[in-house]
């Protein structure tokens, strides 16, 4: 068993990604991110597939132009051409995972308050709209990044939502 009650085979499992971006761990997103322990294995997996899923649709033009470069990994590219590293792990790598791991705490946050539990205030910081837009913020923040170094002219933006306001 873990430190969350859940057997430790479950929480390290990994999930296969698409052969280019690398496979993330569910054991990672609960350590890493301190997602509750009172989700289920599967909630939480669905929440970084889905958070996998939309990180590399959104990351598509990033992946063909290093594809174009015949590149085909993240690593193979970031080995030659980003080799900078953070605690022994490649920069790329580390913002493909915070892209991922907060879209999936953003999603995962939000459904908090459909499980049983106790008064709503003692959640409140869990669930509310502002934590759900700073991981969401983050997320597509790595997201610009990626594209910044590999895409520079596409525009993208690093918030996840814009806002307009009329004065």
């Amino acid at each position: 068993m873990s430190l969350t009650g859940k057997p430790a085979l479950t929480t390290a499992a990994a999930i296969t990604n698409d052969g280019f971006w690398p496979d993330l761990a569910l054991g990672d997103l609960l350590t890493k991110y301190r997602i509750p322990a009172e989700y289920a294995d599967d909630v939480i997996k669905t929440g970084l597939m889905m958070a996998i899923l939309r990180v590399n649709d959104q990351l598509e033009a990033v992946k063909a132009a290093i594809v174009a470069l015949e590149f085909t990994t993240l690593a193979g590219y970031a080995s030659v051409h980003h080799a900078r590293e953070v605690g022994g792990i490649n920069a790329l790598q580390l913002q493909y995972e915070h892209a991922v791991f907060a879209r999936a705490k953003a999603g995962l946050l939000k459904q908090f308050n459909t499980l049983s539990r106790k008064p709503e205030a003692e959640n409140a910081a869990k669930e509310s709209d502002d934590t759900e837009q700073y991981w969401l913020d983050e997320s597509q923040g790595c997201i610009k990044a990626f594209f910044d170094l590999i895409v520079p002219a596409s525009n993208t933006l690093g918030k996840a939502n814009a806002r307009v306001v009329l004065l």
